[in-house]
């Protein structure tokens, strides 16, 4: 239970990126001890959502330009794989399913329902039936930056899954890949573009929290009271 509110809340974006994860106010919430917050901090940690600093302990692990431009070179080539592979398999139960479920992604919704559809839709994309392993890889590279794509409400342009099902529907493999490739690449740069803006913003509010040189010092006609020296046993 433990590792499946906290695994929601990081996707989804409630805990944000960087943010410090206390395992004594997690487990307060969740009414749980330490042992089962700990035990689910450090499997996020080996699927790359969380990290382990010294002195700072757990906190949503933050991605560099460099890991997103990664993650989206994987995902491009996975997820064209595997949709190559299921349009060859396409069947008109999958495609009548796969268009219901491209038009229930477009439509307005919230954060929480978002995060279900679009991954009922990209499991019936990528026919997760018969591709368990590649869309299980594909789904934690896209869980890795789903909780910068919640934030930014980066996505498909409008009707963009209702486009991509219906090309990937009546077997148009090539188009479907042209569009799967334009959106993975739309995507990335967005998130680079941000992350490269909060980069250069971060020394500005370093400087901004230093306090002045003036603040350091007592005036010089300030009277400084004298000291007190308590010793106590050791």
């Amino acid at each position: 239970m433990a590792y499946d509110i906290i695994r929601e809340c990081i996707i989804t974006g409630v805990l944000a990126p960087g943010e410090h994860l206390r395992q004594e106010e997690l487990a307060e919430r969740l009414g749980v001890s330490r042992i089962p917050v700990r035990t689910a901090l450090m499997q996020l940690e080996s699927e790359g959502l969380v990290s382990f600093h010294p002195h700072r302990g757990a906190v949503v692990r933050t991605l560099t330009v460099e890991q997103v431009r990664e993650i989206y070179e994987l995902r491009a080539l996975l997820e064209t794989h595997a949709l190559r592979k299921s349009v060859a398999r396409m069947t008109s139960a999958r495609s009548a399913r796969l268009r219901e479920l491209g038009t229930a992604l477009d439509a307005p919704h919230d954060s929480s329902s978002l995060v279900d559809e679009r991954v009922a839709f990209y499991r019936e994309l990528y026919d997760a039936q018969e591709n368990p392993v590649a869309v299980g890889i594909i789904e934690d590279l896209r869980n890795s930056v789903g909780r910068y794509l919640l934030g930014l409400r980066v996505g498909h342009d409008q009707g963009g899954h209702r486009e991509l099902a219906k090309l990937a529907s009546r077997g148009d493999v090539e188009a479907a890949e042209d569009h799967l490739r334009e959106h993975l690449d739309r995507v990335a740069r967005k998130i680079i573009e941000v992350l490269s803006e909060e980069a250069e913003a971060e020394p500005v509010k370093s400087r901004r929290r230093k306090p002045p040189e003036s603040a350091k010092k007592p005036p010089e006609t300030a009277k400084r009271p004298k000291k007190t020296t308590v010793e106590t046993a050791t």
